[in-house]
């Protein structure tokens, strides 16, 4: 494949890639905010990613848009638990950093576990593979994996506490538990009806007087 076929290549499936996981956030969550923040996280993390292509003198080839295309699809997966995370706290406790912090606590360390033994696994790969193309691969496949779980637990959360979108600021879980972000409307409370003075004088609620 020449130079020319591959950039063409890389030039189709990234944009297609991002644009589909934009298309399914947006959908999913019916905020457009959710998709530009999980497309900002795969603009930063894919930025990097070819900054280290680049310093580690790798060609965009045959063997590399894939790991790029399925590195971001794993990747994104970090930012999306994150994201999810903070409206499921922010619907409890309704106090924005509290459900960041708590968000970053909790589904934080399982972001960083998951992304260990993802990485162990592939990381045999770098030791043990005679094949420079596999071992060149796996190490690129490794790195996005630290670059997009660095996005998710630092990213993810300064956007939301910095631009408050407001599919996780309006939040709120209804009677099953299902959350929603529409605006809720008040309830309407029946008025009191004003009290009426009987024949004798006597008003209801009143201390009676002779």
């Amino acid at each position: 494949m020449c130079i020319r076929d591959r950039f063409e290549t890389n030039v189709i499936v990234l944009p297609l890639v991002f644009l589909l996981i934009f298309a399914f956030v947006m959908l999913f969550y019916t905020s457009w905010h959710a998709g530009l923040m999980m497309l900002m996280a795969m603009l930063f993390a894919t930025t990097l990613t070819y900054a280290y292509m680049g310093l580690n003198s790798l060609s965009i080839d045959i063997n590399t848009v894939p790991v790029i295309a399925v590195g971001i699809g794993v990747g994104i997966d970090y930012s999306i638990y994150m994201m999810d995370r903070i409206r499921e706290e922010m619907a409890k406790f309704q106090n924005l950093r509290e459900a960041v912090q708590r968000s970053i606590s909790t589904t934080g360390m399982a972001i960083s576990f998951t992304a260990l033994t993802l990485m162990a696994g592939i990381i045999m790969w770098v030791i043990f593979s005679d094949l420079r193309f596999q071992s060149d691969a796996a190490l690129l496949l490794c790195v996005m994996i630290i670059i997009n779980g660095l996005a998710a637990m630092l990213l993810v959360p300064s956007w939301v506490l910095v631009f408050k979108p407001r599919f996780i600021t309006d939040v709120y879980a209804d009677e099953d538990g299902i959350l929603h972000s529409e605006h809720r409307k008040p309830k309407s409370t029946p008025a009191a009806a004003p009290a009426r003075k009987q024949e004798d004088g006597f008003v209801p609620g009143e201390p009676y007087r002779a």
